[in-house]
C-alpha cells in the first residue's frame, strides 16, 4: 500500500492518490487488450432454421475468435430493418436485395447502405398452394387473397413483379394480405382466409411437416434464378471498422462448412438457442430428420456455388443486373440504369474465405 515517509518512530501515512492510481494500474494489467466489437444483427422476421448458421457461429465460438459481440434481434421486414441499418442501431443485418435496388433510382434519398456477403445465392420465395386447390398458375391468383409475411417484407416488390407478368395487379386482381409466419400464416390457408401463401423456403416446408399437404405454383425461372437474403451493412461501418466486416463474413462462412458437413449439429445447436421452435412429437432421431430436411430447403441454397468455384459470400456481378432488368421490365423501378457498383461491395471476400476449410470440417465431423 503506498504510504508518505514519516519521522522517525511514526507510522506510515496512507496515500489514496497513490494507491488508487496503482490500483488503477494494476486492473488494467489484467483487463482485456481490447473489448469485443459490439454487432447488433437484424433479421427480417423471427429467427428460423434458415438463420441456423449464424447461431452456429456463436455455438462454435467463431464470432469470439474475430472479437465480435453479436446480438440477434428480430424486425418485421426489410422495409423495418433497413432504416434500423441507415441509422446505426443495427450493424448487420440480412434484408433482400429489392428495397436497396428501389432507393437507388434517380431522385431518391441516397441509402447508405451496401450488401457485403451473398449468403442465400438462389430464390428463397415461394407461393404455395393446398394440394387440392384449383389454382395452377400465378394467373390463377385473380380474385383471390394472398398471404405474405407483412406488407414491409422485402420480397414484396418481386411478388408484384411476379403478378404483374401474369397479368396480375397486386392490391386490385390479388389482395395481399400479410399473415406472418408460422402458425398463423398456416391456420391462414388451411382455413381459407388466403387462397396461396408466400412465405420463405423454411416455412413451407414446416407447414408439410404439420402434415398439411401443399404445392408449389410454379414460376418463371428469371424469378427463380435471383438472388435472395445477403448480408447488410452502414457505408461507415464498411469504412471505418472493416476487420469487423471481415470477422463477421469469415465467421459465417466458417459456420456454412460446420452446417454442410454436419446438418444435425447445426439443427440442434439452433434449438439449443430457440428451444421453443424444437418439435415436441416423434422421437430425438426423428425430430432431428425433420429439422434437417426444414433447415436445407433454405441452406442449400446458401451453397448453390457455380460448378468447381466455392468463394463465400461473393456476389456476382450479373446477378445484380438480372435483379435490375426484372424488377424493371415489370414496373418496380422507371429506370435500369441502376449503379450497380453502389449495391455491394465484394472488397472483403479474400478475407471470409481466408480460413482452413478442412480444419473446419474435421472439427464439425467430431461433434456430439
Amino acid at each position: 500500500m503506498p504510504t508518505e515517509p514519516t519521522r522517525a518512530g511514526a507510522p506510515p501515512r496512507f496515500r489514496p492518490a497513490a494507491f488508487f492510481a496503482a490500483l488503477f494500474v494494476a486492473a488494467a494489467a489484467v483487463a482485456p487488450a481490447s473489448a469485443a466489437e459490439k454487432i447488433v444483427f437484424g433479421n427480417v422476421t423471427t429467427f428460423s432454421l434458415s438463420q441456423a448458421p449464424i447461431v452456429v457461429a456463436e455455438e462454435m465460438g467463431y464470432f469470439d475468435a474475430e472479437g465480435l459481440d453479436v446480438e440477434r434481434i428480430k424486425l418485421e421486414g426489410s422495409a423495418a430493418l433497413i432504416p434500423q441499418i441507415a441509422a446505426g442501431r443495427v450493424q448487420i443485418g440480412y434484408p433482400n436485395p429489392d428495397i436497396l435496388i428501389i432507393s437507388r433510382q434517380p431522385g431518391r434519398d441516397h441509402l447508405p447502405i451496401k450488401f457485403i456477403y451473398n449468403a442465400t445465392r438462389e430464390s428463397a420465395w415461394e407461393i404455395v398452394v393446398p394440394e387440392a386447390s384449383p389454382i395452377k398458375a400465378v394467373a390463377d391468383l385473380k380474385g383471390t387473397k394472398l398471404g405474405v409475411g407483412a406488407l414491409t417484407w422485402g420480397n414484396i416488390p418481386i411478388t408484384k413483379a411476379i403478378l404483374k407478368n401474369a397479368g396480375l395487379t397486386a392490391g386490385t386482381d390479388v389482395e395481399l394480405l400479410p399473415v406472418g409466419t408460422g402458425a398463423p400464416a398456416f391456420r391462414a390457408l388451411t382455413s381459407d382466409q388466403v387462397a396461396a401463401l408466400n412465405l420463405f423456403d423454411v416455412q413451407h416446408a414446416l407447414l408439410e411437416q404439420s402434415g398439411v399437404a401443399i404445392r408449389r405454383v410454379p414460376l418463371e425461372q428469371k424469378f427463380l434464378d435471383l438472388f435472395s437474403n445477403g448480408f447488410v451493412a452502414h457505408e461507415d461501418l464498411i469504412a471505418n471498422k472493416p476487420e469487423a466486416i471481415k470477422g463477421f463474413g469469415r465467421a459465417m462462412a466458417k459456420a456454412t462448412v460446420v452446417c454442410e458437413a454436419r446438418p444435425d449439429a447445426c439443427v440442434r445447436m439452433f434449438w439449443k438457442a430457440y428451444p421453443e421452435q424444437k418439435p415436441t412429437q416423434g422421437t430425438e432421431a426423428e425430430q432431428v430428420a425433420n429439422g434437417v430436411k426444414a433447415m436445407r430447403a433454405r441452406f442449400d441454397k446458401w451453397v448453390a456455388f457455380p460448378e468447381g468455384e466455392r468463394r463465400y459470400g461473393e456476389f456476382p456481378e450479373q446477378g445484380w443486373r438480372d435483379f435490375v432488368e426484372v424488377l424493371h421490365s415489370v414496373g418496380q423501378i422507371s429506370t435500369d440504369k441502376i449503379d450497380i457498383a453502389s449495391l455491394y461491395t465484394g472488397a472483403f471476400v479474400a478475407d471470409y474465405n481466408d480460413f482452413d476449410a478442412e480444419a473446419v470440417r474435421a472439427a464439425a465431423m467430431k461433434l456430439p
